[in-house]
């Protein structure tokens, strides 16, 4: 007879199993199966339904840490490698160490316009410096997109596919929205780094080269 020891606190526990005899509730045969004691199983060998493998389930790891950029401290010159994460904020980022990549537990953000900033109050006497060898080298083409849609824009045209690859839009709707009359709040709304843009003479300008 199949059993089962579990030991609880000081002692161990053995039980047995014994028969069950009821009614299919797919097929509506009669079956007697060996069970555990507990709930009585409601369907024959034949009919229960397959359980899924635990791989399908299985939440996607997270990639491997991958230093985008050092967080600087001024006063001393050490160099901390970090990963810029996107936030839910548009033009937030996350600033990660290697230590928080996987736990999510960092309290340093990072804003275009309000530079870094801790727990909302500006962290003083610390900069952020770009690892450029890192780009184009060893990451991959979604984290090298993701580096690309987290730096400034270079003060030249842009093309559609650039620009639909930053907002991440289709095409479509950005061909609808060029022509709308917000859509420099539209755009800024949708750049990462929370940047307007312009359309004009067929071609997308950041606001900062039309303000000049």
């Amino acid at each position: 007879m199949p059993s089962k020891t579990f030991i609880v606190r000081a002692h161990a526990r053995t039980i047995y199993t014994r028969p069950v005899t009821f009614i299919c509730a797919k097929c509506h045969q009669a079956t007697t199966r060996e069970c555990y004691p507990g709930t009585p199983p409601k369907y024959c060998l034949n009919c229960a339904p397959r359980k899924k493998k635990a791989s399908a389930t299985r939440k996607p790891e997270k990639g491997m840490f991958k230093p985008t950029h050092h967080l600087v401290a001024q006063s001393t010159g050490e160099r901390t490698p970090v990963c810029l994460e996107m936030s839910s904020v548009p033009g937030c980022f996350w600033v990660r160490t290697a230590l928080d990549w996987f736990a999510g537990e960092s309290i340093i953000q990072y804003h275009k316009q309000k530079g870094l900033y801790s727990r909302d109050m500006p962290l003083v006497g610390y900069s952020l410096d770009e690892i450029a060898s890192d780009i184009g080298t060893g990451n991959s083409k979604q984290e090298q997109g993701a580096i690309a849609t987290a730096s400034p824009p270079q003060t030249r045209p842009h093309s559609a596919r650039e620009l639909c690859k930053r907002f991440k839009c289709g095409d479509r709707l950005l061909k609808r929205m060029r022509s709308a009359p917000d859509f420099e709040q539209w755009s800024q709304s949708r750049d990462p780094l929370g940047i307007a843009w312009v359309y004009r003479d067929e071609k997308f300008l950041p606001k900062m080269q039309d303000e000049v």
